[in-house]
């Protein structure tokens, strides 16, 4: 058996890639579950999100935990305690698709900023078309460092760099089925 660092098993997604376990995604997951069951600011989803993050780490045996598995572990854990109005509507998305602006832009290349928002529309259409329901895309400052040597105007770059993903982001909106999709820029 592998032992990962933090002695957490990665989480399976249905599309066969793996992510790291995030307590962040379940705790929010809860709070939704909890908000549409009429218990706001439930103060006990964090503690459920750790028995489930505790329960991984230290009994579960795999490497993988599959998203069916994981949603199982925090139902127990909420049925057990008695909380089934918030178990009947809990529901775990796929975990944060997180994008790095700077990689984007180091993977784009000498074809700078067309292959960059090229990649970008790829990246944000496959986060998109994922049963996310967060995109956290990150490293704007350092993409505009990167991309700007070649530019007069970095504010520009910027500018287009956020009208780009606010373009994709209500087009995302208008088409998405379910949750709608909260994209956090940093």
């Amino acid at each position: 058996m592998i032992a990962f660092l933090d002695g957490m098993p990665l989480v399976t997604l249905p599309d066969g890639r793996s992510t790291i376990f995030d307590k962040r995604w379940i705790t929010a997951s809860i709070l939704s579950a909890a908000e549409e069951a009429g218990h706001h600011r439930w103060w006990l989803a964090e503690h459920i999100a750790e028995s489930v993050s505790v329960y991984l780490q230290r009994d579960f045996e795999a490497n993988n935990v599959a998203i069916p598995s994981l949603s199982e572990a925090v139902l127990h854990v909420l049925e057990s305690l008695g909380f089934h109005d918030v178990a009947e509507r809990f529901r775990l998305p796929d975990p944060p698709v997180s994008l790095s602006l700077t990689d984007l832009a180091r993977e784009a290349g000498d074809g700078y900023e067309l292959a960059f928002f090229g990649l970008l529309g790829e990246r944000l259409q496959r986060a998109t078309s994922s049963q996310s329901t967060r995109v956290e895309i990150h490293d704007l400052s350092g993409c505009v460092r990167l991309m700007g040597k070649r530019r007069r105007s970095v504010q520009n770059l910027r500018e287009e760099i956020v009208g780009f993903i606010r373009q994709h982001g209500q087009a995302a909106g208008e088409t998405r089925l379910g949750e709608p999709l909260e994209i956090q820029l940093s």
